[in-house]
């Protein structure tokens, strides 16, 4: 081991009537482990915030989607099998997507309360782009939407049995409207509301099914129907997207997988994938991410200013001990790097202190939810941890970085005293 080191270690010792030079290093210390321990669970809670809010927009959306450029219905079965042979795909089923109003009914047969929302025209059996709909399912199974289900209604005062098709809709949607399982509902097209039109476009589905995401905006307007009854409901509405979603195996390749797609569908179709549907959500939950990092970095800071302050007492304090190390020999740079030393070591030892604590303190909230939201206000019930290896190591990076460089003006100050003078008044 080099002397250096060992001096350097040594300085940070107290004697009896240098105690007050050894609190000040144990307080700063204290404060580069509080910096490190605060900046690795806000990283760790913010990127499990993220990648939480990702995961729930993706439960609904799909990685891509292939949409028309036009109202004019083409073919998609030759370019759903193209897709699906992608290696990158793992999914592909057609869609269609327009904004209807949903109207619940009386028992005896009136209006009783109408909502905006979202219709999703979805083929249910084997649709791998629905994996998740079966996870948030609160009631009733997705093949609901697939089949036709006994109903009574009255019409014009008159009781009747009929056969409607099944719709999944979200529980908030659901609890607006005042519907339970195998209440009717009625689905209107706006298109067919608008000046000039005939009659409205309508048609009635029974509800077989709630899901509830945690996502506020699909469980308050989304609805599933079958892709065959959606189409009937929606055929003159120019507002209808239609096409295909895709879903992958590693949903970062989208942006890649995107440009093949684009190639292989061409100018009739329009192609976009969850980054850029996205883009200005994430974009800002990254900067709201980096805010933070600079702003709990600035708690380091002010460590690595105590560290200053420590190591320029400790030159002080040692000028007769440096001015004999010279004169036996010591070169500057070594003088030097016996405080950067002492610089290190109280970073390497407050960071390590810090991350260590930050890793088994974020560890602990994941795991066992230490930390409870209240559902009705936040989209989770616990505070969401994610725990990376980059993350930890970019935080002891910098705190160290920081650290060093504090260390810098006492290491060229006691690089600088010559022995001589030193010794002459000493």
């Amino acid at each position: 081991m080099r002397f250096e080191y060992l001096i350097g270690i040594r300085y940070l010792r107290a004697r009896r009537r240098e105690r007050f030079v050894s609190l000040i290093a144990l307080i700063s210390l204290i404060g580069v482990a509080l910096g490190t321990f605060a900046l690795t669970v806000v990283l760790s809670v913010m990127t499990g915030f993220q990648e939480d809010l990702r995961d729930r927009l993706l439960a609904f959306n799909a990685h891509i989607t292939v949409e028309r450029a036009g109202v004019a219905e083409t073919d998609l079965s030759a370019l759903e099998k193209r897709i699906g042979a992608l290696p990158e795909v793992s999914g592909v089923a057609p869609f269609l997507r327009s904004q209807v109003m949903a109207v619940s009914t009386t028992p005896a047969g009136l209006p009783a309360y109408v909502s905006g929302g979202t219709l999703r025209g979805v083929v249910a059996s084997n649709n791998p782009v629905l994996t998740e709909l079966n996870r948030t399912l609160a009631a009733g199974s997705r093949d609901t939407i697939e089949r036709t289900h006994p109903v009574i209604i009255v019409d014009h005062g008159k009781k009747r049995t009929v056969e409607l098709p099944g719709a999944i809709v979200g529980k908030s949607l659901a609890s607006d409207l005042g519907l339970s399982i195998g209440d009717p509902m009625i689905v209107i097209s706006p298109a067919s509301l608008g000046a000039g039109a005939g009659a409205p476009r309508l048609r009635r589905f029974v509800v077989g099914g709630f899901f509830y995401s945690g996502m506020y905006e699909f469980d308050s307007s989304l609805m599933f129907v079958g892709l065959n009854q959606g189409r009937a409901l929606l055929a003159d509405d120019p507002q209808v997207a239609s096409g295909l979603e895709i879903r992958l195996h590693n949903l970062f390749d989208a942006p890649a997988v995107d440009r093949q797609i684009a190639a292989i569908a061409g100018n009739s179709f329009k192609v976009s994938d969850w980054t850029q549907t996205n883009a200005p959500l994430f974009s800002a939950l990254k900067l709201e991410k980096f805010t933070y990092f600079l702003v709990l970095l600035l708690i380091v800071l002010v460590a690595a200013f105590n560290i200053v302050a420590t190591l320029v007492m400790v030159v002080m304090e040692r000028r007769k001990e440096i001015a004999i190390l010279r004169a036996m020999g010591a070169r500057a740079g070594s003088i030097a790097s016996i405080f950067l030393c002492e610089g290190a070591a109280l970073g390497v030892g407050g960071t390590a202190i810090g991350v260590g604590l930050g890793f088994t303190a974020s560890f602990l909230i994941g795991k066992y939810h230490l930390i409870h939201l209240p559902p009705d206000l936040f989209m989770v019930s616990a505070v969401p941890v994610r725990l990376y290896t980059t993350n930890f190591v970019a935080v002891a990076i910098a705190a160290i970085i920081l650290c060093l460089c504090g260390a810098i003006y006492p290491a060229l100050q006691a690089r600088s005293l010559r022995p001589v003078e030193v010794i002459r008044y000493e």
